[in-house]
């Protein structure tokens, strides 16, 4: 079966109110903790 997520827990900086967000350490952050703001990032969205 093909895996269609890929966990990336990373640092990153918001790019709507652009604070530094830090990883999270045990799993992936697809949002910012501050303004909420969040990314569709997925390479194979669900149809």
């Amino acid at each position: 079966m093909e895996r269609r997520f890929t966990e990336i827990d990373e640092n990153f900086v918001c790019t709507n109110c652009g604070k530094q967000v830090e990883k999270l350490g045990y799993s992936c952050r697809n949002h910012c903790p501050f303004c909420l703001h969040s990314k569709h990032v997925d390479i194979n969205p669900r149809r």
